[in-house]
């Protein structure tokens, strides 16, 4: 009860946030438009010095020395884009493995991208944000906290295997050669995938340990027989070693999870594979200028480093899924507390490491300010290209029609608030895609100019 009862709070909450949201951006919006009437006003008024008479002084050139002064121009146009991109990817993943009732889920797709691009912490956070808050929220059906809360230790770890693999240099080489050979793409699916599925099996199975499930296959049933029967082997041959080590009670408890990981890791590989695969080509197709800077270094061919206070964000999302894992009965209650507290290890490990031993803070500091001053260079001849102008003009026109047509809900409707929520979740998803869309066309032209 409540749970239902946060969730329903939070649903009206987040209606409230898409009315508010809706009226400002809007706001903004006509707010953008009257400082470029003016700016081309002014600038054909006063010419500056060096600039032909009339040429207009675009929007990024205007605030981009406000904007790195604040060091918040990464957070809008790369750590935002990608996170966003990830979030939408992953819901995208688990809505179409649902409606097809396929053995892949996909629903780490965008786990992937963002620790391929942006590192290991930047990975767990888009998990977490995705598995807890995202999934939970927009769950179509009840038991949504049994179902989505405790695989967010698996999707974590799935993103601080694919961010630490993605920082080694056989990664950032394997993307650099144009023609990759047959034998480099066996070994990305292989490491990425079949290893990363070996990996996040791990809290696979020990999450169905805690929720008192077993891995099902969903196969011909003379097949299923043969299988189960040789699992049973397997169990009673397993149990009978574990138990001259461990006794008898917690022989066959982890002979039980032993086999179930094992078939957790059967059912994880093409899961897995096809995540990291794909993640890897809207990394590649998508977003190349950030593939350029994140993962080559730039010119200078340094990636950039965590900062220290990433384990910290990832602890402060962590903590109310924390609270619900060790305290409900769904969970196993206290029995499991180990295993609920195990995320905690790495999030302290993790900050320890970067306080003592991780890169220092000006050195971060003046890293960023460079990478965005190399975003903002090659992405300015871009900003009156027309597709670019499109898609922009298309979601302004769009966040106008969705809010006019908002207003009327609580008028039309009893339950607005759900159907508010639904509403906006809908439109801003649609926004956010065409937004993302746009992000990816700008640098693809930015990357072919510069190539040119």
């Amino acid at each position: 009860m409540l749970e239902i009862v946060n969730r329903e709070f939070l649903l009206f909450a987040g209606a409230i946030i898409g009315f508010v949201a809706a009226v400002l951006s809007f706001m903004d919006k006509l707010l953008t438009i009257q400082d470029r009437l003016r700016t081309t006003k002014a600038n054909k008024q006063m010419p500056v010095e060096g600039r032909a008479q009339g040429e207009p002084v675009s929007h990024t050139e205007t605030v981009s020395s406000k904007i790195l002064e604040k060091a918040s121009y990464l957070f809008l146009y790369e750590t935002s884009v990608i996170v966003a991109a990830g979030i939408l990817l992953n819901y995208l993943g688990l809505t179409l493995s649902r409606h097809l009732h396929s053995i892949l889920f996909l629903d780490m797709t965008g786990t992937a991208l963002a620790a391929f691009l942006l590192g290991p912490w930047w990975g767990a956070i888009v998990a977490l944000l995705s598995n807890s808050v995202v999934n939970w929220l927009l769950f179509p059906e009840t038991g949504a906290d049994v179902i989505i809360f405790p695989w967010s230790l698996v999707n974590m770890a799935g993103g601080f295997f694919w961010g630490f693999m993605a920082r080694r240099a056989s990664f950032s080489k394997y993307l650099r050669t144009g023609r990759s050979s047959a034998f480099s793409h066996v070994w990305f699916l292989l490491t990425f995938g079949a290893l990363g599925a070996v990996a996040m099996s791990v809290p696979g199975a020990l999450v169905q340990t805690a929720l008192g499930e077993n891995a099902v296959f969903a196969l011909n049933p003379q097949v299923a027989e043969t299988l189960s029967r040789i699992v049973v082997e397997w169990q009673q041959a397993i149990e009978a070693h574990l138990d001259v080590w461990f006794g008898l009670g917690y022989g066959q408890s982890l002979g039980w999870t032993v086999v179930n990981w094992l078939q957790t890791c059967i059912r994880y590989i093409p899961d897995k594979t096809m995540s990291a695969a794909i993640a890897l080509v809207v990394l590649k197709y998508g977003y190349p200028l950030f593939e350029r800077e994140l993962i080559h270094g730039g010119p200078n061919g340094g990636r950039p480093g965590d900062e220290r206070v990433l384990p910290l964000v990832l602890g402060l999302l962590y903590a109310p899924s924390f609270a619900v894992l060790l305290t409900s009965e769904s969970y196993g209650g206290q029995r499991f507390w180990p295993l609920w507290c195990s995320p905690w290890v790495m999030i302290i490990g993790g900050y320890v490491a970067l306080r003592y031993w991780g890169p220092e803070e000006s050195g971060l500091r003046e890293a960023r300010l460079q990478r965005a001053q190399r975003y903002a260079k090659a992405l300015k001849p871009i900003d009156r290209e027309p597709s670019y102008e499109f898609c922009r003009r298309l979601t302004f026109a769009t966040l106008i029609a969705s809010l006019l047509f908002a207003l009327f809900l609580p008028v039309l409707l009893v339950d607005f608030y759900r159907v508010a929520f639904n509403f906006f979740c809908v439109v801003y998803g649609f926004m956010l895609a065409v937004h993302l869309v746009r992000v990816a066309i700008a640098q693809n032209l930015s990357v072919a100019k510069a190539d040119d």
